[in-house]
């Protein structure tokens, strides 16, 4: 088998998943409200994928002493990142690397592949001559987390009120992403519908229907959503050392990802070409009641959906924009409806029929403000 691209590996994971290869439970019948518009198919043909490297490494992490009986006199390494990367063979030149950085309690799979099938955003931006860092944050994924206090509780040695929480996405997640009212079901086709993600007077949340809902992009949809554990001192050092090691980026960052990007592009601007959100939490790329500080030295944008741009805190995150533009900063808001014509993303939007066009939305903007 021919290897074409940075997705395959996970494209082959989906295909076993898809095929029955891994043993779980039938997948749910799925159906649309409404009609839906055209989908995008993941039989596109195109060209085989140059690289003139890839390669994984881990950013970060500290030297832990171990806890559990027996282990004492050893060490783990703790709160690294994994880092998976491609770097081009028509890299374009002197083109920044972008690091994809997921949203909370996510991963770099994210970034890979779509759920149908279909490159990711990682082979879209290679494609057009950058190199891609994608990550896996500390706690997550590839990246580990510790067991030690586990077994301590195991062992008897510790209280069952000792040990960290874990956490994993469900299929609630379908309705938290805006994807449809429940796991598998798109919302009706309504171009009129913007809604305000609940969180408005009264509380309204618009469904949409770009998400793939057939049974192998479902289990996908599912299987990526992997354990996430207890890691110490947070994801701040890991970035940093992943920045200091491949030079100022343009970093997109989902979700969490894309306010976390924000926050620390504010304190260490030198590391950032550009700081890009996804959908960032709390709709702003920093927090509204941040001092503007650094960001004014990286350009900033952040792209939302049918339910964020509708959300209460809306005016709050364009005020805060404003501000930094007014410093002399260059920030953007997107709202995919409002400015594009765009309707019907939720929150993955990097999984969603249009990844390509939303894409392509990133990359007008990149070749518009980064030098």
């Amino acid at each position: 088998m021919q290897l074409r691209s940075l997705s395959t590996a996970a494209m082959l994971i989906a295909g076993l998943v898809g095929a029955g290869g891994i043993e779980t439970l039938a997948a749910p019948q799925v159906h649309a409200q409404g009609t839906s518009h055209k989908k995008s198919s993941k039989s596109e043909k195109k060209p085989p994928l140059i690289l003139q490297e890839r390669g994984i490494f881990w950013a970060g992490g500290d030297y832990l002493n171990r806890t559990q009986p027996g282990a004492q006199n050893f060490k783990v390494l703790a709160g690294q990142a994994y880092v998976e990367y491609a770097i081009p063979h028509n890299k374009r030149r002197n083109a920044p690397p972008i690091v994809l950085y997921p949203g909370g309690n996510l991963n770099g799979t994210h970034f890979l592949t779509t759920p149908d099938g279909r490159e990711g955003w990682a082979d879209f931006f290679l494609r057009r001559g950058y190199s891609v860092y994608i990550v896996d944050p500390p706690g997550r994924g590839r990246a580990g987390w510790s067991v030690d206090q586990f077994n301590l509780v195991r062992a008897g040695l510790a209280s069952p009120q000792s040990q960290p929480s874990l956490a994993q996405w469900d299929t609630d997640a379908w309705r938290e992403w805006n994807q449809g009212p429940e796991f598998g079901v798109h919302g009706p086709h309504d171009p009129s519908c913007i809604g305000n993600d609940g969180r408005g007077i009264p509380p309204f949340t618009c469904h949409g229907d770009r998400f793939p809902n057939d049974p192998a992009s479902l289990r996908h949809f599912l299987a990526a959503h992997v354990p996430v554990g207890p890691t110490a001192g947070g994801e701040t050092s890991s970035l940093v050392a992943l920045l200091r090691r491949i030079g100022p980026a343009i970093y997109i960052g989902h979700s969490a990802g894309g306010s976390f990007g924000g926050g620390v592009a504010n304190s260490r601007p030198e590391l950032f070409k550009a700081m890009i959100g996804i959908e960032p939490a709390q709709a702003c790329n920093i927090a509204t009641n941040a001092v503007v500080a650094g960001i004014v030295r990286v350009p900033t944008m952040s792209i939302h959906g049918i339910n964020q741009a509708g959300r209460p805190n809306v005016p709050d995150c364009r005020a805060k924009y404003a501000e930094i533009n007014a410093a002399g900063g260059n920030a953007t808001f997107i709202d995919l409806i409002a400015d594009h014509g765009i309707w019907g993303n939720g929150h993955i939007m990097m999984w969603e029929d249009n990844s390509d066009e939303i894409a392509q939305i990133i990359l007008d903007w990149i070749n518009a403000n980064v030098r």
